[in-house]
């Protein structure tokens, strides 16, 4: 009878004990499997993408661009065991003109990835230069805008402003103002010129006789004051070479000799920007220059400058 009694409590003991190892052993499989509270399946997954363009000095260098969406992180492979983890590589195909199959394995932090494979074709093409504006979104005062006048008028290329333009150099939107360059009645030119007259100058090298855009943003304040007789104006200009004394560089700019001349006339208010492209073709050295100034009794604004090449 003891016998039957410790037998029957024994197979209890060990039903209780496969039972508990069981919940315990389901407990644990499911401690990872459950989603957490309130959280949402990922449907924006990842998608690779890229653009390429050679060197302007070796067209055998590549600068590679990513446009994908949705990663964090990148793998390329140029072939021939050559790779690279970096978002925006540059490669050298050292051998020259021909045709390369690079892929681009982009993922996210779920290890989601996506691949895509494009046939980048290398040749020995004139790419024209793209100057470096130097302080073009005018952030940093009048630095590198400024040039030295014999007759004596101020070197300064301008005030600087909180009245900028709404978008950062790259166009995207900064939120707020960004700082941009400001004239006004004192350091108005042309027929209002004077000791104080702001022109902004830079000089830039692009290629020759080529076709190029100027691009930049400019406001007018559309306050009440008599206007100059050619009304109140922005004025951008290419002049044709560099120049080390600004009365030189006026003077050509006073006959008309600039390559380009754009007179902005749109008076929205500080607060509207207008954007602006004008098109020019350079000159057989390649040596211009940037060549800004106003004429007007209220405030007014430049902003985001920039040069490029028609491609």
């Amino acid at each position: 009878m003891k016998r039957s009694i410790l037998k029957q409590n024994l197979l209890k003991f060990i039903f209780i004990g496969l039972a508990f190892g069981t919940f315990v052993s389901c407990s644990e499989y499911f401690e990872f499997e459950l989603p957490e509270a309130n959280s949402k399946v990922d449907t924006v997954l990842p998608s690779a993408a890229f653009s390429y363009i050679p060197d302007a000095d070796d067209y055998r260098k590549i600068k590679f661009s990513d446009l994908s969406t949705e990663s964090t992180k990148y793998l390329w492979d140029f072939g021939g065991g050559a790779t690279s983890t970096d978002r925006d590589p540059i490669f050298t195909f050292v051998n020259g003109e021909g045709t390369y199959p690079v892929s681009l394995t982009v993922s996210d932090d779920n290890n989601v990835s996506d691949t895509v494979i494009i046939e980048v074709v290398v040749e020995d093409l004139f790419v024209p230069i793209t100057p470096v504006i130097i302080n073009g979104d005018m952030e940093n005062s009048s630095n590198d805008w400024r040039i030295d006048f014999s007759n004596g008028w101020d070197r300064n290329g301008f005030e600087s402003s909180s009245d900028g333009s709404w978008l950062k150099y790259d166009g995207t939107d900064n939120g707020s103002k960004t700082r941009g360059a400001k004239w006004n009645r004192n350091r108005s030119a042309a027929e209002w010129a004077n000791p104080n007259t702001r022109h902004a100058y830079q000089s830039i090298v692009v290629s020759p006789n080529w076709e190029y855009t100027l691009e930049f943003e400019y406001a007018i304040k559309d306050d009440i004051a008599t206007d100059p007789i050619g009304g109140r104006r922005i004025v951008a200009e290419i002049l044709d070479g560099h120049f080390t004394d600004g009365a030189d560089a006026y003077a050509q700019s006073a006959v008309g000799g600039a390559l380009v001349t754009y007179l902005g006339t749109e008076v929205k208010g500080q607060t509207t920007f207008t954007k602006v492209e004008v098109k020019f073709t350079s000159n057989a050295s390649g040596e211009v220059a940037i060549w800004l100034w106003a004429v007007t009794p209220v405030d007014c604004y430049i902003d985001n400058v920039k040069v490029y090449p028609e491609l």
